[in-house]
């Protein structure tokens, strides 16, 4: 349900800071992009930042360029009033995007995480939302706006990444109602299929083939770990791969319960992808071990440390559960 206060600020509101988690998955970005078009079309002032370069991956979408990265030196030419962030459970996560926000700032908050700070002046939370985008296309048919191409193939992005192509346990049938409706408004659901998971550079499948490599199996291979370490990152071939989706990769091993993708992107932090395919096993309570968060079946964290020290910690904690 949308709320009425959701709906005023947006209507009355202006000059608004819309942003996402840093390093933005397929859901934020169709996100926020698609919080753009709908302030664009209401002929707000606004700008789209985040912390990191967005992936490559998803430059089809139109007003992709649009989105900017953070760096000290940005400047905005307008007095930000209003934050409207999508997919974050909390302003931790905006990274550096938080030294723009001034004092008194109203802050909108649109997430589908159960671990969800309800950080916002106005939260807009449904954990019953297959991703993101879904809030989002919800919001903007509250505004009766018709959709078009570029808008639609923004949610139908989130929708699919946030599924999993339609098989996580969070696609509803709600979510192939809001995907029907998408496919009428333009969306090039065939496209969009073959660049996000039949298109990969040579640097993708080769630093897939180097994770694999360091494949190590845990409590009789119920527990998969892979990762990166920095200096395989912070190479030529690393620094240009992909890798979202990689830690599925773990967890379609048979008897596999819960993988973890750690990359050390500095030395001494580990950031922590974690999935599990037990009903039993919620790896967000994991995460939040560590200060992240996430889903039940879904979630990351940052872990200070090497990935030896990430390793055994995760360890300890998901052996509990598992135990």
């Amino acid at each position: 349900m949308i709320s009425e206060e959701l709906k005023k600020i947006i209507k009355e509101g202006n000059d608004f800071l819309v942003s996402s988690h840093i390093n933005p998955d397929g859901d934020a970005i169709g996100g926020i992009l698609s919080i753009g078009w709908l302030l664009n079309k209401l002929r707000k002032k606004f700008i789209i930042v985040v912390d990191s370069t967005p992936s490559e991956k998803f430059k089809y979408l139109t007003d992709f360029k649009k989105i900017v990265s953070y760096s000290e030196t940005l400047k905005i030419d307008f007095t930000i009033k209003n934050l409207l962030t999508v997919d974050v459970p909390n302003l931790e996560r905006l990274e550096k995007v938080n030294k723009l926000l001034p004092k008194g700032i109203k802050v909108v908050n649109i997430d589908h995480h159960e671990s969800n700070s309800n950080f916002g002046d106005i939260n807009f939370i449904d954990l019953r939302a297959c991703s993101c985008t879904e809030m989002v296309y919800e919001l903007i048919n509250s505004f009766g706006m018709s959709l078009d191409k570029d808008v639609a193939e923004y949610i139908y992005t989130g929708l699919v990444i946030d599924t999993g192509r339609f098989r996580f346990s969070s696609t509803t049938p709600r979510a192939f109602e809001v995907a029907a409706k998408l496919s009428e408004a333009g969306a090039r659901i065939s496209f969009i299929a073959e660049w996000l998971y039949h298109t990969n550079s040579m640097e993708t499948l080769k630093g897939l083939g180097v994770l694999l490599d360091s494949l190590d199996m845990n409590m009789n291979g119920r527990i998969a770990f892979v990762h990166f370490d920095n200096e395989y990152l912070k190479s030529e071939e690393g620094s240009k791969m992909d890798t979202e989706g990689f830690v599925n990769y773990p967890l379609s091993i048979e008897n596999v319960e819960v993988a973890a993708f750690l990359q050390e992107t500095e030395k001494g932090r580990v950031k922590v992808s974690l999935r599990s395919k037990n009903n039993n096993i919620n790896v967000n309570n994991i995460a939040a071990i560590f200060g992240g968060g996430g889903h039940a079946k879904a979630s990351g964290c940052r872990i200070k440390g090497t990935i030896a020290d990430a390793k055994k910690l995760l360890l300890q904690e998901i052996r509990k559960k598992l135990t």
